[in-house]
């Protein structure tokens, strides 16, 4: 009995070794995947309103990825033509013949640590105040997916976006 017993217990080593190296590797994994899900871009704007009046100095928006992953964002301009009103009422800067205010670019890539100055070009001042909204939009969208007690999908998209309010005001 005593002769069987290493034997036994080498060959319970030589059984539990894979296990546990599987074990190890599949908790390494785990660990090493989560990094990615939990990696993520956040954005941070330096101002949430601007005022552009005639005897005001230019203004400065910068865009900043706090995160520790890329961002990638597109820049949407709209004029708001009913401030302060439900619905907005929102034009895209595409059907507006003469805009009075161009934001550049439409498009920006930030990596972790990274500002950007956008520019703010007035072409014209208004003779009304004009409000534009500029929105921020990440291109990546957040996914969730379940199971309902049915075994019916039920997937849910989250799309944020990062808004900034410019008043553009007429010479008096």
């Amino acid at each position: 009995m005593q002769s069987l017993a290493p034997s036994l217990w080498r060959a319970k080593l030589t059984i539990l070794a894979p296990r546990r190296a599987r074990c190890v590797l599949f908790l390494c994994l785990s660990l090493w995947s989560m990094t990615d899900v939990m990696a993520a871009g956040v954005l941070k704007l330096s101002n949430v309103e601007i005022w552009l009046g005639p005897n005001q100095s230019t203004a400065e928006l910068y865009a900043e990825n706090v995160g520790d992953s890329m961002l990638y964002l597109d820049v949407l301009q709209r004029l708001l033509r009913n401030p302060g009103e439900r619905p907005e009422q929102l034009v895209p800067l595409q059907e507006i013949e003469q805009p009075t205010l161009l934001v550049a670019p439409l498009r920006l890539a930030l990596g972790p640590g990274q500002r950007y100055l956008i520019q703010l070009r007035e072409l014209q001042r208004p003779g009304t105040p004009q409000v534009w909204r500029v929105t921020f939009q990440p291109r990546e969208k957040i996914t969730i997916a379940g199971e309902l007690t049915d075994g019916a999908a039920a997937p849910l998209s989250l799309s944020i976006g990062y808004g900034v309010l410019i008043y553009q005001m007429p010479d008096k």
